[in-house]
């Protein structure tokens, strides 16, 4: 079974792809789309082939429990529509997978060109989109493309501890060692 990993945006893709990819070699399939269901739909239709098992990594934008419970609900009942639950995984990322980049001061000195303030540093906790969209004056679409170009270089490999990096991690290993169970 081929290791696909469907995300939304290119920035989470790239930084993903970066830390899995060492491990899972050129078999790894990363998907990135641009829009929230555009991601559920590729999920569903790489399932449907029965020839690739899929991590759906998808940011909550929120932090409120009860609408986190909500939207892993959501893409669960979009999921188990196809056969074989053992063949994905949902990941959620609170707020956002941009959050990653605010895990390690390096790699975000990198990424900005410069030390970020206190400020920056905190409020990319829980708000990493808009502290990155302030930063460089960019909506989203552009912002991905000028994070993306200047992502290229950076060693993000001080992420791969992060919990979105585990679960993903863990659910390829277990296929590839024929661990599988049925988790929702």
């Amino acid at each position: 079974m081929i290791p696909c990993l469907v995300v939304r945006g290119e920035v989470n893709a790239l930084v993903l792809r970066k830390l899995l990819e060492p491990e899972f070699g050129p078999e790894l399939r990363v998907l990135g789309t641009d829009v929230f269901s555009e991601s559920v739909s590729l999920a569903r239709s790489v399932l449907s082939n029965r020839k690739a098992i899929v991590a759906l990594v998808a940011g909550t934008r929120s932090a409120e429990l009860q609408k986190i419970r909500e939207l892993h609900r959501f893409l669960v009942y979009a999921l188990v529509q196809v056969d074989y639950t053992d063949l994905w995984k949902v990941v959620l990322v609170v707020p956002d997978a941009e959050v990653m980049l605010f895990q390690d001061r390096n790699v975000l000195r990198q990424v900005l060109g410069r030390e970020p303030t206190e400020e920056e540093w905190t409020r990319g906790q829980t708000e990493p989109l808009r502290v990155l969209e302030a930063v460089f004056g960019l909506e989203r679409i552009r912002l991905d493309k000028e994070l993306c170009r200047r992502l290229e270089t950076v060693d993000v490999s001080c992420l791969a501890g992060h919990f979105v990096v585990r679960q993903v991690r863990e659910f390829f290993q277990a296929h590839r060692e024929g661990r599988t169970t049925l988790v929702f």
